[in-house]
């Protein structure tokens, strides 16, 4: 368990702040779809829950409620969970976030 102290100092290193999110979408690595779960997402980046492992630095696009299609990088990967950051500006993301931005910045 992450104390409350270690929360706040990591949520002070994030450029973006976060929104938690449950939600289906499809990651595509090269001509291959993946079904996963979005568990946050800010306008920096998303964490999904993926049942195939990727390659820190593998270029991807993740899709979110038939709206958010963004071009992203994996930064990170552990125990079937990952970090994608988005390639485009943050204003791109907002505006394919929709409603979801709502909060954001």
């Amino acid at each position: 368990m992450i104390s409350d102290g270690v929360k706040s100092m990591l949520s002070t290193m994030r450029k973006h702040n976060r929104r938690t999110v449950i939600q289906s979408a499809t990651l595509k690595v090269g001509s291959h779809d993946f079904d996963c779960m979005a568990y946050d997402i800010s306008l920096g980046g998303i964490r999904l829950k993926v049942d195939m492992p990727i390659e820190r630095g593998s270029s991807v696009f993740i899709q979110l409620r038939n709206k958010l299609r963004q071009a992203a990088k994996v930064v990170w990967s552990a125990d079937g969970f990952m970090g994608l950051s988005f390639v485009e500006n943050p204003e791109r993301v907002k505006v394919g976030l929709g409603n979801l931005a709502n909060g954001l910045s």
